[in-house]
This record gives structure tokens, sequence and C-alpha cells, in this order.
């Protein structure tokens, strides 16, 4: 079998990586690929190969030319350009929704009002267009909030706010810098909640869910809390992309999970699925990510729901994972997911992001993801990474002098796994530790950094 992933990042690397595991599958494609796949044993070996295809009529006569058995589409905007809707036209198979049902993702006040609808628990929150009311709003409620853009951020939207001029300074940001575009025009004021994040997974094919009862512990948060450097430069309080994961999350238990599945997976799936007062009547095949909080009290709250696999999240799931992937896939689209018993290794896995760090410019300096960031830094130490530890790729290219540099804020994830959290926190941090970004304006100083508390169990998921 053949299939094809479509995305760029390290998820999607991750994808494509799985299925190359799979007993039915002999070749990868990636599209459009990143050029860390060719530093990678699979990308050697050809089993995964990248083509930088990015007109979605050509990814489909590229299906068809090369009798390709399975589209899986890793990332959000694909989706909701239509990527789905143009393959399935072709008579593709796939994996994701179409392009009408990643509005659940995509347009938060949509979802919000169903989840409230439906008696599915989740923060306060109200729904502006209007930054003066906005304002107005957050001097008024008393609590701390957070304060999301409504549409599209590639998970970056959800601005954390300890305060009153912190949320109006967030509210500033999205509605009228436009720092997200469009996703901006109108935000989610919610109440911000305190406790242990959750990353919850369920596959759909349509007619039912396939939860996966193995779930992540995420870290949103840029900086570790004690990193006095970022409290200065940025004050701290700074919730981007995943900075790191780990599974199995220390709250896993068969408990909890029927809680979350109860109160949460069931009445949403149900709400998708069958039409009515409260239903949508679609036929969604693909992934539903339920970002969820468990406060101290044991109340559960949904904070987001994403139409695709998690990012870093999907980078220790996929390894914690032991079932085929491509019959996982083949399930959600012939609608047979009752046939599938997810089986997962025994196995702790860590995944630490290498960012760009503080880097000096042509002028100035670069203070670092979050904020500006340098590109062109070149990789190095990739050769001396151990046996059995995985690196995924996202903000990297190929140079034609200095080989692969850096393209982007998130650069890599190195995840380890071992039978214990912190063999495989040891490992990460050991290997992670052999990489560096030269900064080529500083004489080659190492310009990467990295969270240093990723799987601490004793520290809060922030």
């Amino acid at each position: 079998m053949k299939v094809l992933v479509y995305g760029t990042g390290g998820r999607d690397q991750s994808l494509a990586d799985k299925y190359g595991d799979s007993q039915h599958v002999d070749k990868v494609y990636f599209a459009p690929g990143n050029a860390g796949v060719a530093y990678t044993q699979k990308g050697k070996r050809g089993l995964i190969e990248c083509f930088d295809i990015r007109d979605f009529t050509e990814v489909a006569k590229f299906c068809l030319e090369n009798k390709v058995d399975l589209v899986d589409i890793g990332s959000e905007n694909p989706l909701e350009q239509g990527l789905v809707d143009i393959l399935n036209e072709h008579g593709i198979r796939t994996i994701g929704p179409m392009r009408q049902y990643v509005r659940i993702e995509s347009d938060r006040a949509f979802t919000d009002d169903v989840l409230r609808e439906i008696g599915v628990p989740k923060p306060e929150y109200r729904i502006f267009d209007d930054p003066q009311k906005a304002k107005e709003y957050v001097r008024t409620i008393g609590y701390q909030v957070f304060v999301k853009a409504n549409g599209l951020a590639a998970g970056k939207g959800a601005i954390g706010c300890d305060d009153v001029p912190q949320a109006e300074s967030a509210i500033d940001k999205l509605m009228v810098e436009k720092i997200f575009g469009s996703s901006g025009d109108s935000v989610v004021i919610e109440e911000r909640k305190y406790g242990t994040e959750i990353s919850f997974f369920v596959y759909l094919d349509g007619k039912q869910a396939l939860p996966l009862k193995m779930f992540v512990q995420d870290y949103k948060r840029a900086f570790d809390l004690d990193d006095e450097n970022a409290i200065r430069e940025f004050g701290g309080n700074l919730n981007t992309g995943g900075t790191g994961c780990y599974a199995p999350h220390k709250l896993v238990s068969p408990w909890l999970v029927n809680r979350i599945i109860k109160e949460i997976v069931n009445p949403t799936v149900n709400a998708i699925y069958n039409r009515g007062d409260l239903g949508l009547g679609w036929n969604y095949k693909g992934v539903l990510y339920f970002g969820l909080n468990l406060d101290p009290y044991h109340n559960l709250d949904v904070f987001e729901i994403n139409v695709r696999h998690g990012d870093p999240e999907w980078e220790v799931l996929s390894r914690k994972l032991s079932t085929d992937l491509f019959e996982i896939g083949m399930a959600v689209w012939e609608g047979t997911l009752d046939q599938i018993q997810p089986v997962w290794n025994s196995q702790y896995y860590v995944d630490v992001v290498a960012m760009e760090g503080r880097s000096k410019a042509s002028r100035g300096w670069n203070k670092g993801y979050p904020a500006r960031y340098g590109k062109g830094h070149k990789v190095v130490g990739l050769d001396q990474i151990e046996r059995g530890i995985a690196v995924c790729f996202s903000g990297v290219r190929e140079d034609q002098d200095k080989g692969l540099i850096t393209d982007g804020g998130r650069v890599l994830h190195v995840i380890a796994g071992d039978a214990a959290l912190e063999g495989s926190r040891e490992k990460a941090y050991r290997n992670i530790g052999r990489l560096s970004f030269l900064d080529h304006y500083n004489d080659n100083a190492n310009c990467m950094r990295y969270r240093k508390t990723i799987g601490l169990k004793e520290l809060p998921s922030l």
C-alpha cells in the first residue's frame, strides 16, 4: 500500500513515520514535506519521500498517478482550505474532516455555543467583535481570563492574562494589531482555569467513535516558570504552540478516562453525528482533539477542540501506540472503527522542542521565539544522536552551502522512550544537548534553547 501524508511539520513527519512502520505500507509520500526527513533513517532508505506539491489539484493528480491508497492530512490549514473535498471528488480515500466541518476548530464561538447547549462543561465565556466592548468587559468581571482569537492561529491564538492590563494588551494584539490576521476579527474572552492540562484524542468514522484512552501532558508555555531571563524580557506569561510533552499522562486511569468519555466525548460526538435542535448531522471522518483542564476539585472543562492530532502530542502518542496506523486509517474511511482495539506499549515517551533562542541579527539582537527570531542557523550534531532517539523536524530547510538550517521558531523535536518517565527524560535531554544552532553573526555560538522541565510530574503543565 501507498500513503501520502500532507503537511510540513513535526506532527506530519510523525504521521509519515508511523505509517512507514505499518506491515501494509511499503511507500510513504510526504507533501510538501520538510528538509529534515532526508536526515532520518526512513528518509535515507527512501521509505519516506518528500515532494514539494502545494496546489491541491496537483496533489490529487499525484495521488491518482502514483496509485496512493490513503491520504492523511495532518494540519488544520489544508483541511480548512478544502483539501479533503478535492481529494474525495477524485475518489481518493482521506483521513480528515471536510472543509465545512473544520468549523469546530476554526470558529471558537460556534463550538463554545454548541458545547454550552449540550451541557458539556467549559469555562464561562463571552464573544466580542468590538475591542472597546471587550476591554470594558475584562475591567468588570474581576477574574483572570484567556483572550482567544476566534479563528485558526496555528495553535497560538490563546493568550493567558494575569490582570486587566494584560487582557487589554491581548485584545489589542488580536483585534487591533491583527497578529493572527482575520482570526482576530472577533475574540472569545474566557475564564482562566487552573489545574492540569489533558490532551485527549478520538477517531471518528462518520458513525462511530474510537477514543484513544491514552492521553498526553502538553506544555504550552514558551519558558519555564523560573526562567528569570524570560520574565525580564517577556514578562514570563507566554503561552505558545507546544514546547514539549510526555505520555502517558500522570493522571491516566480507567476512572478518569471513563469520565472524559461520558461527560465530554460522547455528548460532543452525538451532537456532531445526529441532526436536530442540538445536532449538526455531520459525516465527520478524522480526528478530534479535546484540550481539557482538570482542576484541583476534579472538575473537567473543555478549553478547545481541534480537528487534528496535537503537536507535539502526536510525536509521543504515535510512539506509544502499537496498533498499525494504516489499519486505523482505513477503518476511519470505511466506517469500521468498531473493529479496532488500540494497543499501547509499556514505555514512557518525552518530547522536548528545540526553539530559536536569542541570536545576533545583522543589526542588534533577536529575542528568540516566540518574539522575533533569527533564521538560517546551521543545525549541527544530528550525527551524535543515539540510536532509538527520534528527531522530528518542523522549522528547517536545506541550504546549498550550509546544509540543514533553521527556518522557524520551533525547529525540531527530540523524542525518547524508556521504561520509566525519568529515564525517557534523561535520554531526551542528553540528546538534545548534543545539538546546536550555529549563530553565524555571533562566532557560531549556540542559539538553540529549550525548556528544562518537560516531564517533571510535580510541576504544573504550564
